[in-house]
């Protein structure tokens, strides 16, 4: 008999070890689960900001190439309205593209005469049509730069100091002529002397210095005046 309960009592005994193991196990596997719960609590937390940030970066990036596009449109317009405006001009009037957009270009042979910053007929001509374009378009911006060659000036030395004189004078006129006889208001109007600091062909040629002998109209539209402010 007392073998018999000295058997059962290791039994109970084993049994005893094995079940405060397997709770010991249980409670630890409990601790583990409830940490790793906590990390996916974590993980899915993190992955939920990161795509919100996704989403708003590409709702950022989506913005920028709709504007990108929109502007494209308004320079691709605006190009083609400046090609019309020099082809009426004539006389080797030509739109040339810049990274602030496309210019109308006017050579100083429709403007002026060689030195001088006096418009010749044909000149105002020319800037008839172009205050005709600025009145059909109350809103936009014109900014006019005058632009030379590098030669030194000789025969109206007495007028101007330098080329940077000359070339602002030019520009001074072409506003001048655009408020006082077509009535542009001058607010509308920003002027710029360049003189040689742009040339746009070689000045080592006769043609070349022709060419870079200009006077440059940037016209703003209305967006980009609004974007300036």
């Amino acid at each position: 008999m007392n073998k018999i309960i000295s058997r059962y009592g290791l039994v109970f005994l084993a049994l005893s070890v094995f079940l405060v193991q397997g709770c010991a196990e249980v409670s630890e596997l409990r601790k583990l689960n409830n940490r790793q719960a906590i990390t996916i609590r974590d993980q899915m937390s993190e992955l939920d900001k990161l795509r919100t940030e996704v989403d708003s970066a590409n709702k950022i990036n989506r913005a920028y190439e709709e504007r990108a596009q929109s502007d494209e449109e308004v320079k691709r317009r605006l190009r083609a309205d400046l090609e019309n405006l020099a082809k009426s001009i004539g006389g080797g009037a030509v739109v040339r593209d810049t990274i602030e957009g496309p210019v109308i270009q006017l050579p100083e042979t429709i403007l002026f005469s060689s030195g001088l910053a006096k418009l010749k007929s044909k000149g105002e001509a020319a800037l008839k049509k172009i205050a005709a374009h600025l009145n059909e378009r109350p809103d936009a911006l014109v900014r006019i730069d005058g632009h030379t060659d590098t030669d030194p000036i000789v025969k109206s030395k007495y007028l101007w100091d330098s080329n940077h004189h000359l070339s602002a004078g030019r520009a001074l006129s072409v506003l001048q002529y655009l408020v006082s006889k077509e009535k542009i208001d001058s607010k509308r109007i920003h002027i710029a002397g360049y003189g040689p600091n742009r040339p746009i062909a070689s000045n080592a040629t006769k043609k070349g210095k022709g060419k870079n002998r200009r006077v440059e109209f940037l016209i703003l539209p209305p967006a980009a005046k609004t974007g300036s402010e």
